[in-house]
This record gives structure tokens, C-alpha cells and sequence, in this order.
């Protein structure tokens, strides 16, 4: 093994974390040249293993920044969580914009089933202007009944886009489930459409709040912890799972994909497309806000306030 220690490197951060860039055929190379032995792949697979060597992805766990509200805000997330969770009668939703999926004759680096061993024809480059169009995913996930509810866009991520494809969710779905609701909890990035920083979506969300009529508690996740919103593992990672072995070719063929996303804990997801064009750079200022229906939180105003109607 000393031609294997010779190409191992180390963690700068985990003394106890190494890797090699060989391959089985590398080293199978170097031993056939160096001392004439020919050597099967499982045989090396099987010393590897003996020295505790083992095929593993790099896991993203270094914070490629932090927030000094970091601690506050998750005990500020902590317990709105569970107060709504014991009132029961109130939803808990956490929202997010998926990446965005190009549709056309594009392989998006993926594998894909096939019969007979027949691969599908697709363009020889993945070059963006090659797309027929984007699917822009923007997903409502439901905590306390473990259900997602998806609109499929095809524009622009907009405040007017998160905002129409949640009263979507309350009208056909969440006002049925949740009749005596007198307030929503919702959990969201700090950045994007839905950021903390942007007048146009607090407006929107008070254009909304006055229509229901319903009290609307908005906790936005600190910078730098986005993965930690419920949606990501509890929805998103699904779905991409059931879209990933797939050419995507148009908006119909998305939904139907994404409606069959499912898990064994009971998860199902509803699906529409929305094809409404929303227009980028709305004006966006903090007079359109009416300062009397926010409440914001004593300690952390900018991620944590309150929308009354």
C-alpha cells in the first residue's frame, strides 16, 4: 500500500480524514509495471477495504460564512414552531424556490432507465440558449400534515409569483384543512424573492393577510442557513429524486413527474403549472409598506415580524 500512501492526502481541517485520487485501474497499472503482477479490480477493492478505504461523497458541512443571529433566530424558529404545533388549528408552512430544471433535449448530467439498453438522443452540448424553456418550481410544504404543494413557473421568481402561488395553497387546499385558522406560520430564506430585505414582498404578503383576513407570522432563516428550512430534506430532496432519472421536456411532463413524488412517512404533493408572466424590477420601496400592520420582534425586527390584515 506504501503507492497509495503516496497519493493520499488529508483534510487541512481533520487529521483524521484521507483520501486517494487513484483509481482500481490506476493501481492495477502500477503493479503491472513496476513488479509484472496482474491483478484483478476486486482484488484490489478487497485490500482497499482491508485498509479502511472506501468509496464516499464530500459532505457539505463547512458554513461558507456565518451570521451573527444564527442562535437567536433558530430560538426564535424553535418556539413559534411549537407554539403553533400545539394549537394545531394553524398551519405551519416553509417555503422556497427549487433550482431551476431546463427543459428540451438536454441531458442535465443524469442517468436515465432505459429499455433494451438504448440510450435517448439528446444534443451533444448542454449549452443554456439550446433550452425550449425553464421550469421554476416554487414549493409549499405543509409540516404538521407532511404535504407539499408545488406551482410550476416558467418566468421569472418573483414577490408577486411566491405570494400568487400561496394564496393558490390557502384557497384550494389550506383554508379547507385549517378552517378555524387564525393565524399562518410561515418559515423562509432570508434571500430571494421571499428575502427579509425586500418592501415588495412584505407588501405583497399585507395585499394578502387583508384578503383571507388571517394574521400571518413570518420567520425568515438566518444568512448561510437555508438547508436547515424544513422544505429542503422534507420536500425538495424528494422531488429531485423523482425528477433525476428523466429528460425534461415541457411544463405538463414536470407536473406529472413531480406528482408521483412520495415517500414511506406518507408524504404526496399537489402540483399545478402557473404560467402567468411576472415581470422583473417592480418597484420596491419601504413606503409601499403600512408600518401599522407590522409587528416585528423586539430582538431581531428584520427576521422575525408579524402581518396583520
Amino acid at each position: 500500500m506504501s503507492y497509495v500512501a503516496q497519493h493520499t492526502a488529508g483534510s487541512p481541517t481533520d487529521v483524521e480524514v484521507k483520501w486517494t485520487h487513484l483509481g482500481h485501474c490506476d493501481i492495477a497499472l502500477y503493479l503491472k509495471i513496476t513488479y509484472h503482477i496482474t491483478v484483478s479490480h476486486r482484488c484490489i477493492k478487497r485490500v482497499l477495504k482491508a485498509n479502511n478505504y472506501s468509496r464516499r461523497k464530500p459532505s457539505k458541512t463547512l458554513a461558507i460564512g456565518e451570521s451573527a443571529d444564527r442562535k437567536q433566530q433558530f430560538e426564535i424558529i424553535f418556539f413559534l414552531v411549537a407554539l403553533f404545533s400545539d394549537m394545531q388549528n394553524n398551519p405551519i408552512i416553509s417555503i422556497d424556490t427549487k433550482k431551476k430544471e431546463v427543459l428540451g433535449e438536454l441531458t442535465r448530467n443524469e442517468a436515465v432507465l432505459c429499455k433494451d439498453g438504448k440510450p435517448p438522443k439528446t444534443k451533444d452540448h448542454d449549452f443554456s440558449h439550446l433550452a425550449t424553456g425553464k421550469a421554476i418550481p416554487h414549493g409549499i410544504y405543509d409540516v404538521l400534515l407532511n404535504k407539499g404543494y408545488i406551482s410550476i413557473g416558467n418566468t421569472h421568481e418573483t414577490a408577486d409569483f411566491v405570494v400568487d402561488n400561496l394564496d393558490w395553497w390557502w384557497q384550494n387546499f389550506g383554508k379547507q384543512l385549517y378552517d378555524r385558522a387564525s393565524a399562518i406560520l410561515i418559515l423562509c430564506d432570508c434571500g430571494g424573492a421571499n428575502g427579509y430585505r425586500h418592501h415588495l414582498f412584505k407588501k405583497r404578503l399585507q395585499d394578502w393577510a387583508k384578503k383571507i383576513g388571517i394574521r400571518l407570522v413570518i420567520a425568515h432563516y438566518p444568512p448561510y442557513c437555508s438547508k436547515y428550512n424544513p422544505i429542503e430534506r422534507r420536500l425538495f430532496a424528494h422531488v429531485h429524486r423523482t425528477i433525476k432519472p428523466t429528460i425534461l421536456t415541457d411544463l405538463q411532463q414536470v407536473k406529472e413527474l413531480i406528482m408521483k413524488t412520495s415517500t414511506k412517512q406518507g408524504l404526496s404533493v399537489e402540483v399545478r403549472i402557473n404560467d402567468v408572466f411576472y415581470p422583473t424590477k417592480q418597484p420596491s420601496n419601504r413606503v409601499m409598506i403600512n408600518q401599522k400592520k407590522i409587528f416585528t420582534h423586539p430582538q431581531l425586527p428584520k427576521l422575525s415580524y408579524t402581518i396583520i390584515p
